[in-house]
């Protein structure tokens, strides 16, 4: 076993020097494609080691052209395949380097290195540590292209920080901007608070953008947000595109945006809701559709909020209510649905009809509960202040 202080790569020349001695080896570079297609072949073509290029104490290391380093990884011990692509390692440690700085720090038990002078690829347990924000990048392997300022983390993708952790199969992060582009099968779980043990809210997708620096997760494919207690599902939003601030706590939900609260049987649905999760607040400036789903009641209008922790539910403009289950129809320009006992309160242009049995009424408030044909109207047109009430005969009788 040869021993060396540091063992470069691309240079050609073996030299000793008195009883110490620095080894330099000469480990030929191979182009790009190579190295990856080296990896892919598998574990049995890569174990083909060589005993006689077996060192200790190494340092891998590769520079541009001005010698800024681009990377630098120690190893306690590193047998190099004998076509000298591949080197596995024991206990391997470094640092990637951006514009001469470093800023991710690698740590491993063991490993299989490659590295062509552009690009430099690390297998097995890694763990990369971002030294500007501490966000903290796990993977199977882990590739860096600094020329491209990109790090691929394949294989069973995590990043951490102290309010998030997101999971997917395969991630890219662009160190300059601290961004990440994540794929397959991701899970997102946040906290609401760095202190808190388990997360308050899950989103799931298929893919998912996170700008680090902006506190901003996102996702143009169909996302699916849970709201925990205790571990357990309390309210669930699901839409076609997702964006969550994590400073602020806030989802926007686009396209075909629904939010459904189980314990209310209540669903929310709008071209785009914003949902206000610390608040526990659900709003759209958009027109919006509010379910009952138990007692078949439907709610819409122009605008409104769904008010979780209080239980109620506002909607403003061009406001209709209907009762599937009679029928009963309720109209007006603002309306205050309360969840609790199913009762509302509506002001502006109020108009309630039912069928059975037939009439209708007019005014300007109304309350009641419409799925039990229970209805007071007060206020009539502005001339008098009478309620207007019209009978409509039942002429099947």
């Amino acid at each position: 076993m040869l021993k060396s202080s540091r063992l470069l790569w691309g240079i050609g020349i073996l030299v000793f020097v008195g009883l110490v001695g620095v080894v330099v080896v000469n480990l030929p570079s191979s182009n790009k494609r190579q190295a990856a297609d080296g990896l892919r072949e598998g574990s049995s073509d890569l174990q083909k080691f060589d005993n006689s290029l077996t060192f200790s104490n190494v340092t891998l290391e590769q520079a541009d052209e001005q010698g800024k380093l681009w990377w630098k990884v120690n190893a306690a011990k590193a047998i190099y395949s004998k076509d000298k692509k591949v080197a596995t390692v024991e206990n391997p440690e470094g640092e990637l380097f951006q514009d001469g700085k470093a800023v991710f720090k690698l740590k491993a038990k063991k490993g299989e290195v490659i590295q062509d002078g552009k690009s430099i690829v690390l297998r097995g347990d890694i763990i990369a540590t971002d030294l500007r924000d501490g966000t903290v990048l796990k993977g199977k392997e882990i590739e860096w292209k600094p020329q491209n300022d990109k790090l691929f983390v394949r294989k069973q993708f995590v990043a951490e920080q102290k309010q998030i952790k997101v999971v997917g199969e395969e991630g890219r992060f662009t160190s300059r901007k601290q961004e990440a582009e994540v794929i397959g099968k991701v899970i997102a779980e946040m906290k609401e608070t760095a202190k808190a043990k388990t997360p308050n809210l899950r989103m799931q997708t298929k893919q998912l953008k996170w700008f680090m620096q902006q506190q901003r997760i996102e996702s143009q494919q169909p996302v699916q947000i849970n709201r925990l207690a205790n571990g357990k599902v309390t309210d669930q939003a699901t839409a076609k595109q997702g964006i969550y601030n994590l400073k602020d706590q806030i989802a926007t939900l686009k396209n075909n945006a629904q939010v459904f609260v189980p314990a209310q049987n209540i669903q929310a649905k709008s071209n785009e809701l914003v949902w206000y999760i610390k608040q526990q607040l659900v709003e759209a400036k958009q027109p919006i559709t509010m379910v009952e789903t138990a007692k078949k009641v439907t709610l819409t209008g122009n605008q409104g909020q769904l008010n979780i922790g209080q239980n109620t539910a506002t909607l403003t403009g061009n406001v209709r209510g209907l009762s599937l289950s009679n029928q009963a129809q309720v109209s007006s320009d603002n309306l205050t649905w309360f969840l609790t006992n199913q009762s509302f309160e509506a002001n502006g242009n109020v108009k309630y009809r039912q069928t059975n049995p037939p009439f209708n009424l007019v005014g300007t408030k109304a309350s009641g509960t419409i799925q039990n044909q229970q209805v007071k109207i007060t206020g009539g047109p502005e001339a008098d202040n009478r309620v207007v009430t019209e009978i409509v005969p039942n002429f099947a009788r």
